[in-house]
């Protein structure tokens, strides 16, 4: 929006002036704990290294740090003591990330981008390039559960506060958990000896302007050492979630019909040459043609629900060479209450279309009118509960025994993750009928300016659950088959009930150990081997459901009422929408549909209803993945000086064996109008393969302020479970429709040779300007598939479908349905993901600058602040030849940085900008990817020190308003309009 711009481009300003005076930042370590967790790992140090607290003093001065500069100085003394190429944040030592959520800290650090498109604040992130499923999350060090679905981890489902920092290892040695291609990103709780005694408690209040949305927080921490070789701690969250999205959908563009092109030959008759069809038009661009917004949705998410985390445990020193302890965790994000509400208009080749501006031309030959007015559209509002649950608890016990001479150490885990999503929706249409069925309006998709777009609708409203002629079913949810009847065409309402029910649960259980031999002085400085044992087990449950057995006796105009975000849409940003807009009120209404009378030969879901067998998602989402991994390796650390520079470093290789098994389902028969268990048939399949993981990392100390890194090490990624599917599988067809999800029985895990280099300048205390560059080459990279010859084969028949050819981007069959309002061909759609032959590289450049300005005299030496800024290019050919892309990827990424803080007070402002990417097409057939606008949002933090023991603290979240928009080839043909408004929080917290 024009005005999100303008206050861009002021604070843009304003901070590039804080910038000029001399503040920045690193790899962002944003406002951490007094003390950063001791990771699991013992090869990641956290001790202080003296150069970073007095590098610039006098001898045997020492610079003090506390607040904002304390989290910047733990950040920089970690990274510069690490043998890898890290980057972390810390907390800012008022018990919480100064964020939404974890996801959104972590886009303050270089090389990390956070995907906006996740719904429900999951916040998914993209590391160094490549997806959030590339990476491995780790928990002090360890592997555990996570709470997965079919993508990567939700860093949402987490509550912060009982993090001390999380850390990012972009360059892992032999000893490092495997699985995280791009790196893994640790989660760290500082251990119980490392705290100090005392406790805190903290209130917060969230407000959200769309919607006027309000959520309270709470937190409470308790730390106690019982001696001095022997302490507890405890931290328990919670979190009351009470967020909002609404979206413009332009879910489809179609081409103007012949007659539509001979109804506006006035205005595009130029497009379409002479014809019998089309005697007024006079083009030759036949192959192109005029295309159109033919399905327009109005769209809003209301997330409610609750957030509750918690850690705890213990740490015992019995003598000063051994320690061992206990930490647990646990995190339940529950939002039983979610709910969509969508309000779909379809003005499609059997409506009437009146162009109202003249077309415009589009960078791929061809031309979109955006403005027009239709009549007898397909009309549907759609209601849906979408129940969402993501849950993870795990305990770790580690034990150490640490001599001059030799360390023993080992860790075991356990840990389950679960993760829920019930979809249950309920339609109301206004369905098409030759005549007409009432139903006009005007579009005006504004050309990619929100600002400009226009929906109007009449009658008000525009569905409703009486009709002159009564209402009928239809779609596959369809008990009756009112589609066959002879009164069919005389009917104008339509009423669809079905649901999509997802369940998954992991395991992991795991076991390792270590031990090293220090060596001395000598060139060598110690041998280090180790072992680890892990199972994974994911069991994967998922129902699509039919309306058979529902109470439909019951439905009645109470049903349907004016959406609650109708008046208030967008915050009354997004152009003129419109207020005709039905939903379902399910609190009143679903209760009335049950119980459900079970099908024949089938059974309930666990949400109790009638479960669709014919449907392919049954055979692909009801499986059992596991996983068993043994590994070895072994690493020498190496220290020595040469030409009085300082070289250290370390050189590994792992060996891992796994053993893959997945229990499937495959189809052997189709029975009854929704099918049953019977027609089901459970294989095994297995498979098993080595990997061989070297790495090498070299460190120099070129002087006591300058440090050159190097490192080189191959790493690999399983596939995640839901992402195999060994059969084939196609379900039933549904209004015409024939989904299928192609197989791929013989899918690996990819792989990825790195060479990384850094060069960093601790120029003084605490302050640090560094240029880090990686490559990245992936061989058997995951990929949609996208060749047309496997998602529309030319012979159908094994789906029943005759020939299949392609249209535009449809994949049409010979075979005509008729259970319509007009009779169209059946339309197959296929999709899938193989291994890609063709090898991808990733290269990207990662700066950071950070500074306090303490040397400055008065007022100024409060200042500080910094600077990140990442590029990633990605090269290499697609399955289809096509230059290589992956989904949500960003060329350039940057933070700006700037803080005043005082003893009692501190101000911190954040922006940060990402370019366009491109997001997964799947399934289609023109190349049309979808691609996302560039962004960029301020945030704000404040605090202020009531007394010692006492503060304040306010943030506030895209104060620049920002949107997310979403378009096709070009930016004046939109696809999606995101808009989340501005979110701010108040905190009190106390210690004690």
């Amino acid at each position: 929006m024009d005005k999100s711009i303008s206050h861009t481009r002021l604070i843009a300003s304003l901070l590039s002036a804080t910038i000029l005076a001399g503040s920045a930042t690193t790899a962002f370590a944003q406002d951490a704990t007094p003390t950063v967790a001791t990771p699991a790992n013992p090869d990641q140090t956290t001790a202080a290294d003296p150069q970073s607290q007095t590098a610039g003093a006098g001898a045997g001065d020492e610079v003090v740090v506390t607040g904002f500069r304390k989290s910047y100085a733990d950040a920089i003394r970690t990274k510069r003591t690490e043998v890898e190429i890290t980057d972390g944040i810390s907390s800012d030592g008022l018990g919480r990330f100064p964020d939404l959520n974890v996801g959104e800290a972590l886009q303050r650090v270089p090389g990390v981008q956070i995907n906006r498109e996740a719904e429900g604040r999951n916040a998914t992130i993209n590391l160094r390039g490549l997806p959030g499923e590339y990476a491995r999350l780790t928990l002090n060090g360890v592997a555990f559960a996570e709470p997965i679905l079919a993508d990567a981890a939700p860093l949402g489902a987490f509550n912060s506060d009982i993090f001390s920092a999380i850390r990012i290892e972009k360059s892992p040695m032999a000893n490092a958990q495997t699985g995280g291609l791009s790196g893994n990103v640790d989660l760290q709780i500082a251990p119980a000896l490392g705290r100090k005694d005392g406790g805190f408690a903290k209130v917060a209040y969230e407000y959200n302007e769309l919607g006027k949305l309000g959520a309270p927080a709470g937190t409470l921490g308790y730390n106690y050492h019982f001696s001095d070789n022997f302490a507890v701690f405890g931290v328990l969250a919670y979190k009351r979630e009470n967020f909002r999205r609404d979206t413009l959908q332009f879910q489809s563009y179609t081409a103007l019909t012949a007659a539509q092109a001979q109804a506006n030959a006035a205005l595009v008759g130029a497009y379409y040459p002479t014809s019998a069809a089309c005697p007024s038009c006079t083009g030759t661009k036949s192959t192109t043609g005029v295309i159109y917004d033919s399905q327009q949705r109005q769209y809003s998410r209301l997330n409610k629900g609750d957030l509750v985390t918690g850690a705890a445990g213990f740490e015992f020193a019995p003598t000063e060479t051994t320690t061992f302890g206990v930490t647990g965790f646990y995190t339940n994000r529950d939002q039983p209450k979610t709910r969509q509400f969508i309000m779909i208009y379809s003005p499609n080749q059997n409506s009437g279309i009146t162009a109202l501006s003249a077309p415009e031309t589009l960078a791929d030959g061809r031309s979109v009118i955006n403005d027009f007015s239709f009549t007898n559209p397909d009309t549907v509002s759609s209601t849906r509960l979408f129940g969402q649950q993501q849950k993870s608890w795990g305990l770790n016990a580690n034990g150490e025994w640490k001599t001059d001479d030799w360390r023993v150490s080992s860790v075991s885990t356990y840990s389950k993750a679960a993760n829920r999503s019930n979809e249950t929706q309920l339609d109301f249409n206004t369905i098409q009928r030759t005549g007409g069925n009432g139903v006009t309006g005007t579009i005006n998709t504004g050309g990619g300016n929100v600002n400009d777009f226009s929906l109007v609708v009449t009658p008000d409203p525009a569905t409703t659950t009486v009709a002159p002629n009564g209402w009928f079913w239809g779609g596959a949810s369809d008990p009756t088959s009112f589609y066959d009847s002879p009164t069919a065409a005389l009917r104008r309402n339509r009423i669809q009930f079905t649901g999509t029910q997802s369940y998954a649960t992991n395991k992991l259980a795991a076991t390792q150990g270590d031990i090293e031999r220090f060596l001395g002085d000598g060139f060598l400085s110690s041998i280090q081997m180790g072992f680890r044992y892990e199972r994974n087990k994911y069991v994967s449950e998922g129902y699509r459901t039919s309306a058979f057995g529902i109470q439909t006796q019951n439905i009645d105009p109470n049903f349907l009422i004016q959406s609650p975000t109708a008046n208030d849409f967008f915050q009354g940003n997004g152009g003129q929408t419109t207020t005709n807009w039905q939903v379902t009120d399910v609190e009143y209404a679903f209760p009335k549909l049950q119980p459900v009378t079970v099908f024949p030969g089938g059974a309930l879901s666990p949400l109790g209803y009638n479960i669709r067998y014919n449907d392919n998602g049954y055979a692909q989402f009801n499986f059992t993945n596991q996983t068993d991994i043994a590994a070895i390796y072994g690493q020498l650390k190496y220290e020595f000086e040469l030409g009085g520079i300082r070289i250290r470093g370390n050189g590994g290789l792992r060996y891992e064996r796994a053993k893959n098994k997945v229990l499937a389902l495959d189809r052997v028969s189709l029975t009854g109008t929704i099918g049953s268990p019977a027609d089901f048939v459970q294989n095994t399949y297995k498979q098993n393969y080595n990997k061989l993981l070297p790495s090498f990392i070299a460190v120099a100390d070129l002087t006591d302020k300058l440090v050159l890194r190097g490192a080189a090490y191959k790493t690999y990624v399983r596939p995640q479970p839901r992402q195999f599917s060994p059969v084939t599988v196609a379900g039933s067809p549904t209004g015409g429709v024939v989904t299928a999800i192609l197989g791929n029985p013989t899918l690996k895990p990819y792989n990825a040779v790195s060479l990384d280099t850094s060069i960093e300048w601790y120029n003084r205390p605490n302050g640090i300007v560094s240029l880090a560059l990686f490559q990245k080459r992936i061989k058997g990279l995951i990929g949609q598939i996208t060749d047309r010859s496997q998602l529309c084969p030319s012979d159908g028949s094994a789906f029943g479908l005759g020939t299949l050819t392609v249209n535009g981007d449809q994949c049409q069959s010979s075979l005509i349905f008729t259970g319509g309002a007009v009779p169209t061909p059946f339309l197959f759609v296929a999709s899938g993901v193989l291994n890609q032959s063709n090898p991808v590289t990733v290269r990207g450049a990662e700066f950071n600058l950070q500074q306090n300005l303490d040397f400055l005299p008065g007022i100024l030496k409060n200042l500080g602040g910094g600077f990140n800024y990442a590029i990633t290019d990605i090269s290499g050919k697609g399955p289809n030849g096509a230059p290589a892309t992956l989904p949500g990827v960003s060329k350039h990424n940057l933070n700006v940085i700037g803080y005043y803080e005082t003893d009692d007070y501190g101000l911190r402002l954040v922006y940060n900008y990402r370019t366009s990417y491109d997001l997964a097409s799947a399934g289609t057939f023109t190349g049309a990817a979808r691609s996302v606008r560039a962004r960029g949002q301020l945030d704000l933090s404040a605090s202020y020190n009531v007394t010692s023991f006492f503060s304040l603290s306010f943030d506030a979240f895209n104060l620049t308003n920002a949107l997310r928009q979403e378009y096709e080839n070009q930016k004046n043909l939109p696809r999606r309009v995101d808009y989340d408004g501005r979110t701010f929080a108040i905190t009190a917290r106390a210690t004690f």
